[in-house]
């Protein structure tokens, strides 16, 4: 379900997916000491769980094998129901070879990989193609709470995009109709290349799908390739993992995965209902929604005209153009008197 979350979260955040690579890579075995990571870090980052160290160890040791000291055999021990083989090792061997951490220290990593180790998971695929230019997609990521705001404009919906942090890496969102999450972006290449062609997202999500209100724990990989002069093939494939059997047959079902790609579909249309109308030369939305007329959207909208004209964008361009802006902004303190200073002195 949390998937079903990210997936929509993500996309309204301003659309993006894509073409997931699949090969896998060979390991050589490491063996992680402990002064490197500590049993005492390794519980804290589990949270003391017993199951989720065995998950994590376990799953490092299988699959890539990779050993850390601070587990001992039990948690290395497999779990008997998983079968550890390429299809169950693929996102492991893909997060590692898009240029994912595997220092526990940093950030989400081992919440990610302690998922990963888990016995029950659902994936769910969906693609299709958006009508947006590299520069222009890379623009609305850049400000996802104008690109809710812009959507929102167009089409009179309820999405929100709002950032977290300074450095714009977590976020949360919402559809407004019973789907929202919280989310961090992992990976915004693919080990250096393709920059926001290539992406990883792990979040929470929480929604409502048919008569079941679901929350969990999703990683997905939301890629995208340039195919015409403004269109964009899109991929997203999602790992969401259900805290338990009964939740797992759930996800599992036909009918369950039907309602989640319609859900992203909605999302899908939405933004290129809200990107034609944009293109078609329809501005009146920007001029009358009481959002947009705020100084920080009009900023905005008058940089994402000079994009759709052609002007480059680059992934933390937002965040940069905002550092300079505040220190514009911050009073200017008096240099120092260059006057030569009158003493007192006494002459008697």
């Amino acid at each position: 379900m949390q998937s079903r979350n990210l997936h929509i979260s993500f996309l309204s955040v301003c659309i993006v997916v894509v073409l997931a690579l699949g090969t896998s890579l060979s390991y050589a075995a490491k063996s992680i000491p402990s002064s490197e990571v500590s049993r005492k870090t390794l519980l804290k980052k589990m949270h003391n769980k017993d199951e989720d160290v065995r998950s994590f160890c376990s799953g490092m040791y299988k699959c890539l094998d990779i050993k850390y000291e601070a587990c001992t055999e039990a948690d290395m021990k497999p779990w008997p129901k998983i079968n550890y083989d390429e299809e169950f090792c693929g996102p492991y061997k893909e997060i590692v070879k898009r240029g994912f951490s595997l220092d526990i220290n940093k950030p989400m990593v081992a919440d990610v990989f302690l998922r990963l180790g888990r016995q029950y998971r659902a994936i769910y695929s969906s693609e299709g193609t958006l009508p947006l230019k590299v520069n222009e997609i890379t623009f609305l990521f850049d400000n996802m709470p104008f690109t809710a705001d812009l959507i929102n404009a167009y089409l009179e919906s309820e999405y929100t995009l709002e950032y977290n942090s300074h450095d714009r890496r977590y976020f949360s969102g919402s559809n407004g109709h019973g789907l929202s999450g919280d989310f961090y972006w992992a990976l915004q290449d693919s080990a250096g290349t393709k920059t926001m062609l290539r992406n990883m997202f792990f979040g929470y999500g929480y929604a409502q799908i048919l008569k079941w209100s679901l929350k969990g724990t999703a990683v997905a990989f939301l890629d995208m390739d340039v195919v015409g002069p403004r269109t964009l093939k899109y991929k997203l494939t999602a790992y969401v993992f259900p805290a338990n059997s009964v939740l797992n047959s759930i996800m599992q079902l036909r009918v369950f995965k039907s309602v989640v790609n319609s859900k992203i579909d909605d999302v899908v249309n939405d933004i290129k209902k809200a990107s034609s109308m944009y293109y078609g030369g329809n501005r009146r939305p920007l001029t009358t929604n009481a959002k947009l007329r705020t100084p920080e959207n009009q900023r905005h909208i008058a940089e994402f005209d000079k994009v759709v004209s052609g002007a480059p964008w680059k992934l933390g361009d937002g965040v940069r153009l905002e550092r300079s802006m505040m220190e514009l902004s911050k009073p200017k303190t008096a240099p120092a008197s260059t006057e030569p200073v009158e003493k007192n002195i006494n002459k008697d």
